[in-house]
C-alpha cells in the first residue's frame, strides 16, 4: 500500500496505529500501519521508518482544512502535509504549499 491510501484510508478507529514509510517519503512511499508499541521510531521489519501516529496525521489533516477553509485536500496535498509535518516538526501552512 502506497503512503496516499493509507492516508486516504484512515478513520479514527485507528487512531492506536503508527505508520511506517519506504523513505525518501513521498506519496508513493510504501507504507504501513501496526500498533503503538515500545520503540517506535526503530525501522519496522521491511527497513520502513516510523513517519507519525495515526491519531498525529488525522490532526495534521484537520489543520490543513482549517488553513484551507475547510477543504478537503487531494491525496497528494494530505501526504505532502503530513510528510512536512514529519520532518519539519511543524504544520504545512498555505503560504507554505509546495506546488
Amino acid at each position: 500500500m502506497t503512503l496516499a491510501e493509507l492516508i486516504s484510508q484512515l478513520t479514527e478507529r485507528d487512531d492506536g496505529l503508527t505508520v511506517f514509510a519506504s523513505e525518501p517519503w513521498t506519496a508513493q512511499s510504501e507504507a504501513t500501519a501496526v500498533p503503538n508499541r515500545e520503540g517506535t521510531s526503530r525501522p519496522d521489519a521491511e527497513g520502513r521508518t516510523y513517519l507519525l501516529e495515526t491519531a498525529l496525521i488525522r490532526d495534521v489533516l484537520e489543520t490543513w482544512r482549517a488553513h484551507h477553509d475547510g477543504a478537503i485536500p487531494s491525496p497528494q496535498q494530505a501526504c505532502e502535509a503530513v510528510i512536512h509535518y514529519a520532518e519539519n516538526d511543524t504544520y504545512l501552512h498555505p503560504d507554505e504549499d509546495l506546488p
